[in-house]
């Protein structure tokens, strides 16, 4: 089979896939959420916003200088939150969340930029649309993680 996409989006998708799965049988097994796998998907989507940052990098039109270096920037910023990780988790969960507050904004903004046809890229608004989507419910999971720590702390 013949594809245009990327195989790193192929195998973003697959991921995606199987995080859900995973997820849907903690949930019909009434599985406890621990604070080891919350980490966990803190980091897979830390990874997945560093791969949308990749993707937006790699199919806007090589004009797009400042856009590709912005988004070259995050795909960096990401990259290393997922290497300092290893050193204190608790205290990365408000630096991803206000990494990926700052992506979700670039990302509804190049939504703007690509409905209005103001940004030259081969993105589909369909998927311009979904990564802001996976942007907000990053931020939801880390602010319900945020909210966790702080119950806890006390």
């Amino acid at each position: 089979m013949y594809t245009t996409n990327y195989p790193l989006l192929i195998e973003h998708i697959m991921n995606e896939a199987k995080m859900y799965h995973t997820l849907l049988s903690k949930i019909e097994n009434r599985e406890p959420f621990t604070q080891n796998y919350i980490y966990e998907q803190e980091m897979f989507w830390n990874n997945i916003m560093k791969e949308h940052a990749e993707f937006i990098r790699g199919l806007l039109d090589p004009t797009e200088k400042e856009l590709i270096l912005t988004a070259d920037r995050y795909a960096e910023e990401y990259e290393i939150i997922m290497r300092n990780y290893s050193n204190n988790p608790v205290s990365l969960t408000s630096t991803s969340l206000q990494e990926t507050i700052n992506f979700r904004n670039f990302k509804v903004t190049g939504e703007e930029g690509i409905l209005s046809c103001k940004i030259r890229s081969i993105i589909i608004p369909l998927l311009a649309d979904h990564v802001v989507r996976e942007a907000n419910h990053f931020i939801r999971i880390l602010r319900s993680a945020n909210e966790n720590l702080s119950k806890t702390a006390y």
